[in-house]
């Protein structure tokens, strides 16, 4: 038996181009557009809309709303030119009503949760499953062991669609960023260790942060007001398979590589997370922290990332981790901005006092003046995480655009520049775009340049990225090389 293939091709066309079919019966609801949302965030835009010749929605008409909220201006769509206008208006009720058939093996579906709740780099908020679905999933499967029973003959939750991600009837998920949207990255790896791509006043070098030339290299000759990063600990990727010894290193060959980057009273952040080994935490920053010591660096500050809600589900006794640690060293101080917005601006202040050592109370100094209009941040920066889907060697720390762009702001000044040593998928880039920073940032493997490239162009399709050895951009450096490859075939 054949089938007609519908198209030779997934295209990619501007949502200006699109429109909602007039009489498409299935209604979204705003908790589901925010998992629909969610879903995009985390794993990219992995199934295309299929429209009719003249861009009419045949299906995904929730996949387009979504991708319009997010700031998405163009989609990946299938044409469907085969269907009579009656196999259109069936379609979009089949498309709908099939997939409602389907039902779940109770069993299957928590060993999956199971498994995905296991896996670092995935929120299992983001799978569409409320907070209380997930806590009933899991919690069936321990008692069914408690009870001495199979897990599959015990008695079983439904799992149903309702609810936005992560969240019960009464709480509120947070929003989405569209910033932290990962797409897919090209099918063939376009860029080469050496390449230092320029996105708009943005640069990007694939190379070695412990390499001082390359440091020099993406500087170009800035000093940078900050450093900001998150690197790979413990275990992993590639370059630290062998331990926190090779991790000491890593970490002193990149900040031994940057001393002509910073400026004088330039301020490194760092976020660090907790790893555990033989049921215990350890602070394998320890080493690190001490080599600073020595080069002239003080452990000016620490700070704790509020991530939001812990994740359901047992972590061997230990509370739902919902923190990780941003470590703040420096040689000479610099006074942070005045970020944060004071709740009583503009409101004068009254006759209150303060008390002295000795408890007498003193007067308020600032009586009458206006309560002013922000204060420096806390020190604890709460800031909800987004986790990203990851590519092949599965980027090991997940950081939301708002983390850095908080930073930034805190501790640099319009049009200054901000150092990052392990740029992964681009985030931080992303956040100096934001806010007006120039960001210089070097990462180690191809394919996240390239996955950080894509980051971009999503969120910025008319900003240029060339290549600055020779001023190409990077389609056409994409299509030089693929043309290369092809020839040596």
């Amino acid at each position: 038996m054949t089938l007609p293939w519908m198209a030779a091709k997934i295209l990619l066309r501007p949502v200006a181009e699109l429109r909602a079919h007039p009489g498409n019966a299935r209604v979204h609801g705003a908790a589901q557009l925010e998992q629909i949302k969610a879903s995009m965030l985390a794993f990219g835009f992995t199934n295309p809309l299929l429209v009719d010749e003249a861009g009419v929605l045949i299906a995904g008409h929730g996949r387009l709303e979504a991708a319009v909220a997010l700031g998405i201006e163009r989609v990946p769509v299938i044409v469907l030119r085969h269907l009579s206008p009656a196999q259109k208006d069936a379609l979009r009720l089949a498309d709908n009503r099939i997939a409602e058939n389907a039902t779940w093996d109770q069993a299957l579906l928590r060993e999956a949760l199971a498994g995905v709740q296991a896996a670092a780099e995935i929120d299992v908020a983001m799978l569409g499953f409320s907070a209380d679905e997930l806590t009933a999933i899991l919690a069936a499967a321990d008692a069914a062991v408690t009870d001495g029973d199979a897990p599959e003959e015990a008695d079983q939750p439904e799992a149903s669609g309702g609810g936005a991600p992560g969240a019960t009837d009464t709480d509120e998920a947070p929003a989405d960023d569209p910033a932290d949207a990962e797409p897919d990255p090209p099918r063939q790896a376009v860029t080469r260790p050496g390449d230092l791509w320029l996105l708009g006043d943005h640069r990007l070098l694939c190379g070695d942060s412990t390499d001082a030339a390359s440091v020099a290299q993406v500087m170009a000759g800035d000093r940078a007001a900050l450093l900001f990063t998150s690197p790979p600990y413990g275990n992993q990727r590639d370059y630290t398979t062998g331990g926190v010894s090779d991790w000491d290193a890593l970490m002193r060959g990149v900040f031994g590589a940057m001393s002509e980057a910073l400026q004088a009273d330039g301020q490194v952040l760092v976020n660090l997370g907790l790893i555990h080994r033989d049921g215990e935490w350890l602070p394998y920053w320890s080493g690190w922290l001490d080599w600073m010591r020595a080069q002239g660096w003080r452990r000016f500050g620490l700070y704790a990332w509020d991530q939001g809600p812990g994740l359901p589900g047992d972590w061997n006794g230990r509370l739902a981790p919902a923190f990780e640690l941003v470590f703040h060293l420096n040689r000479q101080p610099r006074q942070p901005n005045k970020i944060v917005p004071c709740k009583w601006a503009g409101t004068p202040n009254k006759g209150s006092g303060l008390r002295a050592a000795d408890g007498e109370v003193k007067a308020y100094t600032h009586i009458g003046l206006p309560v002013q209009e922000s204060r420096i941040p806390d020190s604890v920066l709460r800031i909800t995480r987004h986790k990203g889907r990851g590519i092949e060697t599965e980027h090991p720390a997940v950081f939301p655009v708002a983390l850095p762009e908080f930073l930034m702001r805190a501790y640099t000044d319009e049009g200054e520049a901000v150092f990052e040593p392990f740029a992964g998928s681009g985030t931080t880039l992303l956040a100096g775009q934001r806010i007006g920073r120039q960001v210089r940032a070097i990462e180690l493997a191809p394919a996240y340049v390239d996955l950080a490239i894509a980051r971009w162009r999503l969120l910025h399709p008319d900003l240029p990225v060339t290549l600055a050895e020779d001023g190409r951009d990077y389609d056409a450096i994409a299509a030089a090389r693929a043309e290369a490859l092809a020839d040596a075939a």
